[in-house]
């Protein structure tokens, strides 16, 4: 398990591996001893099958919409000296 792990890892760490063809893709697979079930769900671009293969079960995402104002205004602190962080909120 492992080794489809790392090899994910740099995969994402690596352009040119994302862009490779499929039998570029195939022998850095087989390099990387990858499970064959795995590795083909790779080269089909499986997402499903390789999550369920990887980590079978219910997948969970948050996503936070950070766009929205707060109701109120904020205020710069009352002592007169403006803090690091309200002064790259406001930026």
């Amino acid at each position: 398990m492992s080794n489809v792990i790392d090899f994910l890892e740099r995969m994402g760490a690596s352009a040119a591996l994302r862009a490779a063809g499929t039998d570029e893709l195939a022998t850095e697979l087989t390099a990387a001893s990858v499970d064959a079930d795995l590795a083909a769900a790779i080269l089909a671009a499986d997402e499903a099958s390789l999550r369920a293969r990887l980590a079978p079960g219910k997948f969970y995402g948050i996503q936070l919409d950070e766009t929205e104002e707060s109701e109120e205004p904020e205020q710069e602190p009352e002592d007169g000296e403006t803090s690091i962080r309200f002064a790259q909120r406001r930026a």
